[in-house]
């Protein structure tokens, strides 16, 4: 049985700040800054060096550390496969987008916003990058609702290496099956959710519609968030006839935000003691991990009644795997370093 510290998601074993190696910025070439934002003209920013607009779209300077993951991320997809064509299924204004292409050095970015109003800043934002290398296309903008996208591009049986889904609340959750289905064998998908409301057990029957799980509150609500985030993209998966295995794990408190990174290949469900259910005792503060099989003889260590029992709460189904490939993020850091 596996011991679950109650408390909140660990820190990251590394910080991005350290690692980052400030560059003059540069279009041509993937600088990374320590400054990560600043102000130009009311609505021009630059990012780690690199200036766009962001015109009457959404966007928020506190995601650019999940911004620099995701790129980072991409980077050694495309290092170690040669080759990187990347889906921005909710683009915006379109930054995510053109970062792949200059920093991730993306061979082809398809980006989506569903809102065709934002067509001109993004347009004018990828601009930046040489639209045709040679006879092929390095960037197309599109205007689909993401699930409409993604089904799409499977039924063109145009398959991509990594799909970003950038979503509000947790809408993420609807478009995983069809971003799995257009994701190439040992793909990445980039998850997010922004329900905090979910993770904090305030809305158990709306995260049992999203992600699968029945969610009570507990005192480690970010850890859960993640968790239930992760549970979902399994749940969807093995419906394909596909695993998926975490990467790394992302949550930041604007929002909140959560944020993972999973490779997906063939395969059944995970191990029973991965995907299952977290119980935690109000009474006295323990935590536990508990499988599909021990359902009905959970018990707290500190007590024994069937009385006592009734401090007990318990969420699931849900990831109770690791959070991170420690291996994964040594390779990110020496890529980044």
């Amino acid at each position: 049985m596996l011991s679950l510290n109650p408390k909140t998601l660990s820190p990251s074993p590394f910080n991005l700040r350290s690692f980052l190696i400030p560059k003059k910025p540069s279009i041509s070439s993937p600088s990374l800054c320590v400054n990560s934002t600043t102000c130009c003209q009311p609505n021009q920013i630059t990012e780690r060096g690199i200036l766009f607009d962001t015109g009457d779209t959404f966007f928020r300077h506190e995601s650019a550390t999940g911004r620099d993951l995701g790129v980072l991320s991409a980077a050694l997809y495309k290092q170690s496969k040669g080759q990187l064509r990347v889906l921005d299924a909710m683009c915006g204004c379109g930054i995510r987008s053109l970062r792949y292409l200059v920093e991730s050095k993306a061979d082809f970015v398809l980006a989506n916003d569903a809102n065709e109003s934002h067509r001109r800043v993004i347009l004018d934002n990828l601009a930046q990058v040489e639209r045709l290398e040679g006879e092929k296309k390095r960037w197309v903008v599109t205007h689909c609702e993401a699930n409409r996208i993604l089904t799409d591009c499977y039924l063109q049986r145009d398959y991509f290496d990594y799909i970003d889904l950038d979503s509000f609340g947790s809408d993420s959750s609807f478009f995983l099956r069809a971003a799995f289905s257009s994701l190439k064998l040992d793909g990445l998908v980039y998850v997010t959710s922004t329900d905090g409301y979910s993770s904090g057990g305030h809305r158990p029957f709306h995260s049992l519609s999203a992600f699968g799980a029945y969610v009570r509150p507990m005192p480690y609500a970010n850890e859960l968030g993640l968790r239930i985030l992760i549970g979902g993209a399994v749940r969807e998966a093995s419906v394909l006839g596909y695993r998926v295995t975490p990467l790394f794990s992302y949550y930041s408190y604007h929002g909140p935000v959560f944020r993972g990174l999973l490779r997906m290949n063939r395969g059944k469900l995970p191990e029973k003691r991965d995907y299952g259910f977290i119980c935690y005792c109000n009474r006295c503060g323990n935590s536990q991990a508990v499988s599909w099989d021990e359902l009905g003889q959970i018990r707290c260590p500190c007590n024994n009644s069937t009385k006592d029992a009734a401090s007990l709460v318990v969420s699931g189904p849900l990831w109770t795997g690791p959070l991170h490939s420690g291996a994964y993020i040594m390779e990110m850091l020496n890529l980044a370093e």
